[in-house]
């Protein structure tokens, strides 16, 4: 069976088309390690990853590319932030849409918080910040946008509510739409945490932080190891991205980064706005359809392309299986390791289906995936119907 992939808010794939290639040729020919090696291809590979800092560090409204550290991931990054930064006498604020790469690291280091409630499609209501902060309130934590409702939060707003009360600002720029680029500085973050396999279109195992140089001083490592920098000394270089970069990086997943970003610059204007024609089409079929519930903004305007949504009377699971059975539609459904936006989108414990299209995805498996829908949701009800009727 042909498949239509529609996790995108997981991993996009497929990658961008330069990615397999580039990552390929680096193991093939110059796989070796950098910050250590006195040769050639060791300089040659630390000029190559140093190329993919200047593109983030550009992408993401550095002022220096120093200030781009790589981790395993968004996960990693975030936990960097939150160990470095707080202890239990500390308090944070989160938004009512949090990931749990968020709220798990919280829980397990103490720290204590309070949640900026949402409304209904996953918007949070900014106006409610300034009750919630207390003379222990260190900072706001936040996601750019929702992996559940698709909701683009007010950065730039909270950044102001932020510096007002003297707050850092730490993003989570997991679900990173390209149509809503993040600044470091223009947008007033003191950090960025992001992840390379979903919208960047890179692979997986590679993502990181960037950092304003105030936050730097203030972060403690929470790992420490070798850097090939001030190798005589027994604790971790205070300077970035040494200080953030303990051990061996992902230096093939850097490479493959690399390779997206510039298909991304390349492409970027065709890639949002073939995105956005084909989230409207989905979102517009499904506000149609009055046997399911779109979970979150109802119109295009501050949304990515995650649409989730809940299909009443029926058991969610039990449609995105026959989606995919009947049409090989490659959904997730659930809870999307975000339990505190499903408590404030008032799904949980059932979850949602989330459906998230990507760069590749085509009109036509647009077609069939409302078509399958309308099928499924007919064939359901009816045996539902017969159920209960004979019943």
């Amino acid at each position: 069976m042909k498949t239509i992939y529609l996790d995108n808010g997981a991993t996009s794939w497929p990658k961008a088309p330069t990615v397999a290639t580039a990552v390929a040729s680096f193991i093939r020919e110059r796989a070796v390690n950098i910050g250590r090696g006195s040769y050639n291809r060791a300089y040659e590979t630390a000029l190559e990853i140093q190329a993919c800092r200047d593109k983030l560090g550009k992408f993401f409204g550095a002022s220096d590319s120093r200030n781009v550290t790589f981790s395993l991931n968004v996960t990693h990054a975030l936990n960097t932030l939150i160990a470095g930064l707080f202890t239990a006498e500390d308090h944070v604020l989160v938004s009512g849409m949090e990931h749990n790469a968020v709220m798990r690291p919280l829980s397990q280091f103490g720290i204590p918080y309070s949640i900026i409630p949402c409304n209904a499609e996953g918007f949070l209501q900014i106006e409610q910040i300034p009750q919630l902060v207390t003379e222990h309130t260190k900072a706001i934590i936040m996601t750019q946008a929702s992996n559940v409702t698709g909701s683009i939060q007010p950065v730039r707003d909270v950044a102001a509510i932020a510096k007002t009360y003297g707050l850092m600002l730490l993003i989570d720029a997991a679900q990173l739409p390209l149509s809503s680029n993040l600044s470091l500085i223009a947008d007033g973050i003191d950090a960025i945490a992001f992840t390379g396999h979903k919208s960047l279109l890179g692979p997986q195992g590679v993502g990181g932080l960037i950092v304003s140089d105030q936050l730097a001083n203030l972060v403690k490592p929470w790992a420490a190891g070798g850097t090939g920098s001030k190798s005589d000394l027994l604790q971790m270089p205070d300077f970035l991205p040494d200080k953030f970069e303990a051990g061996t990086q992902n230096l093939p997943g850097i490479i493959g980064l690399s390779a997206a970003l510039d298909y991304i610059n390349e492409n970027k204007t065709d890639i949002i706005g073939h995105e956005q024609k084909l989230t409207e089409i989905l979102l517009s079929a499904f506000l149609t359809d009055d046997r399911l519930r779109v979970i979150g903004p109802k119109d295009m305007c501050n949304r990515t392309s995650v649409i989730s949504v809940d299909f009443p009377g029926l058991d969610n699971a039990k449609v995105a299986d026959m989606l995919f059975l009947r049409a090989g539609i490659e959904t997730r459904v659930g809870l999307h390791c975000a339990p505190i936006a499903h408590r404030s989108i008032g799904t949980f414990p059932s979850g949602t289906v989330r459906f998230s299209l990507g760069y590749a995805t085509t009109e036509e498996e647009i077609q069939k995936t409302i078509e399958a829908c309308s099928q499924v949701l007919d064939d359901m009800h009816s045996k539902q119907f017969h159920t209960i009727a004979s019943e």
